[in-house]
């Protein structure tokens, strides 16, 4: 088992280690993202900064990289499986391989991966996230909100399966990281300075 363990961490890692809004940047724009608006190689700020046509791509890879990790661990191991191979997709896409560490901050990976874990779980955080950002327009806010009710909608959903323990801490952990890779969000919002979500990109083309 602890073989199989890391082959699905390895494997989810080399996956979310392709960054598809740095490899979209590069192929459409000409530039990296991680040099525009926040800086960060995830959705939002590709929206904000390539318009929506391009972050059309970034959302399939990403979805992609997330479901395939996730389904190959669910098939070996189980929802357990699905955690471990999709939490390396997480970390491989907040510090990519490929692309000197320097990634985007799991949101939608981890979304994708908790999609595939349990339909219910996730059409639960998913209201909480769209129901938080149509009220503040803060993306960060709804993000970190329906990252950390995660865990806890896990321990209710599957209190009585036996391998609660290690699901437990894996969502855990990677609520904890979510939530660090925005701490630069959570002081923004805390002082009113968060840019607001517009369904309208920021830079032209």
């Amino acid at each position: 088992m602890a073989v199989t363990i890391l082959i699905l961490a390895v494997v989810g890692y080399l996956l979310g280690s392709i960054n598809a809004s740095i490899v979209v940047s590069r192929i459409f724009m000409g530039y990296d993202i991680r040099t525009k608006g926040s800086g960060n190689a995830g959705l939002t700020n590709s929206f904000r900064c390539m318009g929506a046509k391009p972050t059309l791509f970034v959302l399939v890879g990403d979805i992609a990289k997330a479901v395939i990790a996730s389904v190959i661990g669910g098939m070996l191991m189980g929802p357990l499986g699905t955690l471990i191979a999709g939490s390396g997709a997480i970390i491989g896409h907040m510090f990519p391989l490929y692309f000197r560490f320097k990634g985007g901050k799991g949101i939608l990976v981890g979304g994708t991966m908790i999609c595939v874990f349990d339909w219910r779980i996730f059409c639960i955080v998913i209201a909480v996230f769209f129901v938080l950002v149509g009220i503040t327009k803060w993306v960060s806010l709804g993000s970190i909100a329906a990252t950390s009710l995660v865990p806890f909608l896990t321990l209710y959903f599957y209190r009585n399966d036996p391998t609660l323990l290690p699901m437990a801490i894996i969502l855990f952990v990677m609520a904890a990281a979510v939530v660090y890779m925005h701490r630069a969000n959570i002081v923004r919002i805390a002082h009113g300075k968060e840019n607001k979500f517009s369904l309208h990109s920021g830079e032209k083309k």
